[in-house]
């Protein structure tokens, strides 16, 4: 599944996009995948539905990268505090993404505490 982006402005900012919505459709399915996540959804429903939200900063091209490094800091701060595992495959999925938006400027997205979920909703300005 690729992404249509308005706002890329080569095509390796493109590639980088759509690899990294893949990583996250990959990580948000994971969930669903993973017997010990399902059974214990209640505590890692915040990390899906951030994911989900992110994944929706994609679609209407709202600074998709920005928000997917916040993300990574979001999810390794929730798994640390709350004592949540990550399967293997999503853990690789988490270093992936943090190696992909390692060098992007998080300056736009620093808006809240970094586990508050409310920072991913969609703005309506």
């Amino acid at each position: 599944m690729s992404v249509h982006l308005i706002g890329a402005s080569s095509p390796k900012e493109k590639k980088l996009i759509n690899e990294t919505y893949k990583e996250l459709d990959q990580f948000y399915r994971s969930f669903f995948n993973n017997i010990y996540n399902e059974l214990n959804i209640a505590k890692y429903r915040p990390i899906r539905d951030a994911i989900g939200l992110v994944m929706r900063k994609f679609e209407s091209d709202d600074h998709p990268l920005q928000y997917t490094g916040k993300l990574v800091l979001y999810i390794q701060a929730n798994t640390a505090l709350n004592h949540l595992h990550l399967s293997n495959f999503q853990q690789k999925l988490l270093h992936s993404l943090s190696n992909k938006t390692k060098q992007i400027s998080l300056n736009f997205v620093y808006t809240s505490p970094i586990t508050d979920i409310s920072q991913f909703e969609l703005s309506n300005i």
